[in-house]
């Protein structure tokens, strides 16, 4: 199927690499009656935290390292079409909306992991 925008007739595998979203993100937002500027719009990253969390459960986060939260969340971030913080701002913006966490750093050989356990 393809689709009208700026004058030009597009598929979502073209507006996908255009905008830099997924065409299935794309697609999605098409069939849940998005515009094509709003379903190829990238939200904005703070929003991107507080979506991922409303689709997480934080009690399943409690003894992972925040290097591998933050990869989960970047690669959810990405297939949502979300542009995802860097770790350190979403490090701060997760321990803002759950105060109940903290990070606790330990020795790996030579590597710093930080771990998420409850205050």
């Amino acid at each position: 199927m393809r689709y009208e925008y700026k004058g030009s007739w597009y598929t979502p595998n073209q507006l996908s690499e255009m905008s830099g979203i997924p065409a299935h993100t794309i697609r999605d937002r098409l069939r849940r009656g998005y515009s094509i500027e709003e379903a190829i719009k990238v939200v904005a990253t703070q929003d991107s935290v507080k979506e991922f969390c409303a689709a997480s459960l934080w009690e399943d986060w409690i003894g992972m390292p925040m290097n591998d939260l933050f990869k989960i969340y970047w690669r959810w971030s990405i297939s949502q079409g979300y542009s995802p913080l860097q770790i350190q701002g979403f490090s701060r913006q997760l321990m803002s909306m759950y105060p109940m966490l903290k990070t606790v750093p330990t020795k790996c050989g030579d590597k710093c992991v930080r771990i998420i356990r409850l205050k």
